[in-house]
């Protein structure tokens, strides 16, 4: 599945052009590159949402899913042990540059003790959810493989309705409107969390058949959304009376939506993305985890280089360097194998 492929090399790029663009972003100068970057921010906003919706069309659609044996012999290995490297080269590698404190071991090991409470970089947020994921994953596919569809829809619209919707108009409407729409007990349901709907929605898309969809229509509505979440971002951060979410991982309506229909497009696409894009994907994509792991580093190297506030610089030299570093280590077996 080349799309499947596709969304996580597109997905990675995202990650690291939204954390290149944070420095300019805090500045609030509303400058013309500024307002680029709040528009860049937008785009790349279901960056996350797909990296759980690729890991759930993967993970729910394999039979290997209900081998527990199988998921900490190989799969949960895969994710910790470069998650547990990585932490340790980062929190020492930030250390080392920081000119007020130096690197320290001490230091170091305590931060390492304290990420199975909190990640030694904010981007590594992202980890803990899935690694609950794939510990649940058997369960989840034995769930969803001994349902119906309609039941299925069912859980992905409560969802959507108490993870999304109602915590939206909780944040836009005006009080006491607002505290009607407060579900924090549903919210936190374990089968409804915010995340988990993602990796659940992904094996729903997989299964999807495209033939009945058409591709300019949904990349039609795909722009529309887009365009008007730009809008709407602009004017939140231009009117200090608006705040209407539609950016990072706030509730936002908009997210799940753009975040299926750019699923789609790709799976729409599959059959047809020329072989030479396909080779370039087959090359990148093992590599994409790794990356995730190691942009942070990869971006302060390129500050060096680059001023922190030219963020297409940075992103752009940031994913070269964090590329070139990953595909240097994939070239020795062992690193590859437990490092990436």
């Amino acid at each position: 599945m080349i799309y499947i492929d596709f969304i996580r090399v597109i997905a990675m790029l995202g990650v690291v052009m939204a954390h290149s663009s944070a420095d300019i972003l805090i500045t609030k100068s509303f400058s013309n590159y500024w307002n680029l970057a709040n528009a860049i921010i937008v785009i790349v906003t279901p960056a996350v949402p797909l990296f759980f919706m690729i890991s759930g069309a993967n993970l729910l659609n394999s039979d290997k899913t209900y081998g527990v044996w199988y998921l900490f012999k190989h799969r949960l290995t895969r994710v910790l042990i470069p998650f547990v490297f990585w932490s340790f080269a980062s929190t020492a590698f930030f250390q080392t540059i920081d000119p007020n404190t130096g690197f320290s071991w001490h230091q170091t090991l305590k931060n390492m003790l304290m990420i199975y409470h909190q990640p030694v970089l904010e981007a590594y947020w992202f980890i803990y959810p899935l690694i609950a994921f794939y510990l649940i994953s058997p369960l989840i596919k034995a769930l969803v493989d001994n349902m119906s569809e309609q039941l299925l829809n069912y859980a992905l619209i409560l969802w959507f309705i108490t993870n999304m919707v109602f915590p939206f108009l909780v944040v836009t409407m005006p009080s006491p409107w607002a505290d009607i729409f407060k579900v924090d007990n549903f919210g936190n349901l374990f089968f409804i969390s915010k995340s988990l709907g993602y990796f659940i929605l992904g094996y729903k898309l997989s299964k999807v058949d495209t033939r009945k969809l058409h591709l300019s229509i949904n990349l039609i509505i795909s722009l529309i959304l887009i365009v008007t979440m730009i809008g709407i971002n602009y004017w939140t951060y231009h009117d200090s009376s608006v705040h209407i979410p539609v950016t990072g991982y706030e509730p936002s309506v908009f997210v799940p939506v753009i975040s299926s229909l750019i699923f789609l497009s790709f799976k729409m696409i599959n059959k047809k993305i020329p072989s030479f894009a396909g080779k370039i994907i087959e090359f990148i994509a093992p590599l994409t985890y790794g990356v995730y792991l190691v942009h942070g580093i990869g971006i302060r190297l390129a500050q060096y280089y680059v001023s922190s506030l030219n963020f297409l610089g940075v992103f752009a030299l940031a994913t070269l360097i964090s590329l070139v570093i990953v595909w240097l280590i994939s070239l020795i077996p062992i690193a590859k194998k437990y490092l990436i």
